[in-house]
């Protein structure tokens, strides 16, 4: 990105981890199993086929350790960086024993995959073997592959969906660790029958560049002065007149204060603090801008056709609004129902349930007929903003 004199790097950056496949016999929730240093890695193999007689699914542990080193250097995150994002990239190969596409399928393999997931962090300076909890949860995704017909044979792989595993709204400490575990049983109750030959697993982390954070929040820093400087200076002249603000005045004000409220450089914060929340904080303001800008159009446009009478009253656009207002209460709803969980459980996600995956459709869906109706009005208001243009012209030229 390139703006002015400032230059960015693009604003995300991914890579994609091979999972250490590690085995226990004696699994322990409680200990964590890292790849690094040697002294501290877990009891690794490379292949299926290595395994020791007697070691099953639910002894197996995928080990992610982050950022991986790189020529030899130890690499660690940094606060600018501000959120992390972790998909799933399964690696399942054809099994002479797959019974292909299903008749109520498009896909050969299609399953709920029961995933076992904890998440920890370390800081610089503290021991090799301290890791902090953080989250840890087990989730169901679902598993979706393909393979084509010539490929059914032993050894290809299939074409496998991404699986979305989790997300921080803060990256506020050095190292992550992530191991994952696709037990056979849980709780008593058998899961996972319906893979294939897996044979490994990849999560791919993505996250802000902090190159481009702080260029975007030196931005905010510049603009946000600038935008509170003219705004007081708007609102005074304002005052200064005989008369009451009107309503279009006010409407300005209130889209200046959204617009300031949107530069607010809080990103400053997420260097002190860990602040989890401040995804669910930047969808709030930009609603709130955008539910300004988008009430500023129409009253903007209205202000040109109400009669003196209905004029500089607000409750006369109470249909119009109605619009935004319910458009921005879906948008929001949905949001909590994603985001606000993951407050408290990054691995959480709405998707992977059918009622949940409808409630979402649902809130989207009315948001979209509110945004239809919302153009259906503004651009109605501006046509006859144009014809009363237009017969106010043919009046003028016809006295003349």
């Amino acid at each position: 990105m390139k703006l002015f004199f400032f230059s960015a790097p693009a604003p995300t950056s991914a890579s994609t981890v091979l999972g250490t496949k590690c085995y226990d016999r004696n699994y322990n929730s409680s200990k964590w199993y890292q790849s690094r240093p040697v002294k501290q890695m877990c009891h690794s193999f490379d292949s299926l086929d290595e395994l020791e007689s007697g070691i099953t699914a639910d002894d197996i542990i995928f080990v992610f350790q982050v950022p991986i080193p790189r020529e030899k250097t130890i690499l660690d995150f940094s606060r600018w960086q501000q959120n992390l994002i972790g998909t799933l990239i399964p690696e399942v190969f054809y099994d002479e024993n797959d019974t292909g596409k299903q008749p109520s399928s498009q896909h050969d393999i299609e399953t709920q995959l029961t995933v076992d997931a904890r998440l920890a962090y370390q800081n610089k300076g503290d021991p090799d073997d301290k890791w902090t909890p953080l989250a840890s949860s087990v989730e169901e995704r679902k598993l979706e592959c393909s393979i084509l017909a010539e490929h059914r044979k032993p050894g290809y792989q299939y074409s496998c969906s991404l699986i979305p595993l989790f997300e921080l709204g803060s990256l506020h400490h050095d190292f992550y660790l992530l191991n994952l575990r696709l037990p056979n049983k849980l709780a008593g109750k058998e899961v996972n029958r319906g893979l294939s030959r897996l044979e490994n697993l990849m999560v791919a982390f993505i996250n802000q560049n902090g190159g481009f954070t702080k260029v975007w929040v030196s931005l905010k820093t510049v603009f946000f002065p600038l935008v509170v400087v003219a705004l007081v200076w708007f609102w005074r002249r304002i005052c200064l007149l005989a008369r009451p603000p009107a309503l279009l005045e006010c409407c300005i004000l209130e889209l200046g204060a959204a617009l300031t409220l949107l530069n607010l450089p809080l990103e400053y914060l997420t260097l002190l603090v860990d602040c989890p929340w401040m995804t669910v904080l930047g969808d709030i303001r930009q609603g709130v801008f955008y539910a300004s800008l988008l009430s500023f159009w129409l009253i903007f446009a209205g202000e040109h056709l109400m009669d003196e009478v209905e004029r500089n009253r607000l409750r006369a656009y109470w249909r119009h609004l109605s619009a935004v207002l319910g458009g921005c209460v879906c948008l929001f709803i949905f949001d909590m129902c994603e985001r606000g969980v993951q407050l408290t459980n990054p691995f959480y996600s709405i998707w992977v349930t059918d009622i949940g995956t409808n409630l979402a459709l649902a809130f989207i869906i009315l948001a979209g007929i509110c945004a239809g109706l919302y153009f259906c009005f503004l651009s109605y208001m501006i046509w006859k903003v144009g014809s009363w243009t237009q017969c106010v012209m043919l009046r003028v030229s016809s006295a003349t």
